[in-house]
Formats: structure tokens, C-alpha cells, sequence
């Protein structure tokens, strides 16, 4: 059984590819190995499901481009130049918010976890 958060008391931001990819992959349904659990669900379920999944919560934030994508331009000769886009943004965002970045148990990634130390980032 996977462990359950509760909600922290600091502010939650989420960034605006990783909600892109997670969007996409509940709307297509392609069964991938994040979808295929939730085809598996009676239809009404996973219709409510995926409507709570496309309607953000009001309490995750996501940083705009316009205030991410400078920071990110100018970590391209820093801590990340060996960053996917994806990370990019989560290491913008956390040089932004002076914030920690969690990921999902299993997807650890060395390089953004590197990039983030190189930015003095926890």
C-alpha cells in the first residue's frame, strides 16, 4: 500500500509541464502504466476521477511562464544544462520559490536532484 501525504501547511505548487503530461495522459487514456489503473475503474468512478485530475485543486499553484521561463533560460549554463525540459521548470520553480521538490516514490532523478544541490536547493 502506497503511503499517504497529508497536506503541509506550506503552499503546494505543481509546474505547468508536469500537469500538461499528467492532463494528456488521463485524456488520451492510452493505458500507460499512470492511466491503466484508472481505465480499470467503473465508468462513473473514473469519470469523476478524471474530472478532479483536469481541475487543478485551488490549493496547487502553478508558476506562470512568464516569471519561470527567464530563471530557466538562465540556469542553461548552470545547474541545468543537462535538464529535459521537464526538470528545467521544476528547478525554476523551486530556485523561485526557494522551495523543495518531491517527486512520486520510483521516480527519482539523479540529474535534476544533482542540479537542485548545485543550486543550493534542498
Amino acid at each position: 500500500m502506497r503511503e499517504v501525504l497529508e497536506w503541509p501547511d506550506e503552499p503546494v505548487f505543481t509546474t505547468g509541464c508536469w500537469y500538461l503530461r499528467l492532463c494528456q495522459a488521463v485524456a488520451r487514456g492510452a493505458g500507460g502504466s499512470r492511466s491503466r489503473p484508472l481505465l480499470a475503474l467503473p465508468r462513473a468512478r473514473r469519470e469523476r476521477l478524471l474530472r478532479s485530475v483536469l481541475e487543478l485543486p485551488e490549493e496547487v499553484e502553478i508558476l506562470g511562464w512568464k516569471i519561470v521561463a527567464p530563471v530557466m533560460a538562465s540556469q542553461l549554463d548552470g545547474p541545468g544544462r543537462e535538464l529535459n525540459l521537464l526538470s528545467r521548470e521544476a528547478l525554476a520553480a523551486a530556485t523561485v520559490l526557494e522551495a523543495i521538490v518531491m517527486t512520486a516514490p520510483g521516480n527519482d532523478n539523479p540529474r535534476l536532484r544533482s542540479a537542485l544541490r548545485a543550486a543550493g536547493l534542498p
